[in-house]
């Protein structure tokens, strides 16, 4: 039986807030300490993987907390590549369950993989591997910095209609989630 992992998520789809995984590592190393538990952490990056390194170099989110064993980010979202890819990277071959990987027998060998389907093209990953050469750190970094320049601007409209309530949080994912305000709360 394995142990279950806590889950972290790097990036609200409601409000673009990112959850304290530093101090989740924290408590849940505090917790394993207490219980005799080993119980490790998953970071949910999904589109967040490509913000967090960009915008907010210092977060302590990945696998420098020592409770973080695997992470899974979509490129398919602010990695700029196609739909459909993702992936999700393990500290240590040992951290990946023997039961989540298939052994197919491929030309003769054992080909062992970790996806949903075996046979598939490689336009996506040739694009995120081209995205990483041509726009690098600072690339990445400069379409970062101005995907939030671009929520900001939007925010700042948004607010000035005094019709809708910002729900995100101006620190995570670049985005304005707004809800309308109760007729009470504006005059038309």
């Amino acid at each position: 039986m394995r142990t279950p992992s806590v889950v972290a998520i790097l990036g609200s789809t409601l409000t673009g807030e990112f959850e304290d995984v530093k101090l989740m590592n924290e408590l849940l190393t505090k917790k394993n300490k207490k219980t005799g538990w080993n119980t490790p952490t998953h970071v949910d990056a999904a589109s967040r993987g490509f913000i967090a390194p960009f915008l907010y170099p210092d977060l302590e989110w990945y696998f420098r907390l020592p409770l973080v064993k695997s992470i899974n980010v979509s490129g398919h979202k602010y990695g700029l590549v196609y739909p459909c890819v993702g992936w999700v990277v393990w500290r240590r071959k040992d951290d990946l369950p023997e039961e989540l990987v298939f052994h197919i027998n491929y030309l003769g060998s054992d080909q062992p993989t970790f996806t949903l389907n075996f046979s598939k093209g490689s336009s996506q990953i040739i694009a995120q591997f081209y995205q990483f050469i041509r726009l690098g750190t600072e690339g990445y970094k400069n379409i970062m910095e101005n995907c939030r320049e671009n929520a900001r601007i939007l925010r700042e409209g948004i607010e000035k209609t005094s019709q809708f309530n910002i729900v995100s949080k101006d620190a995570g994912v670049p985005l304005v989630a707004f809800s309308l305000k109760d007729s009470s709360q504006h005059s038309v």
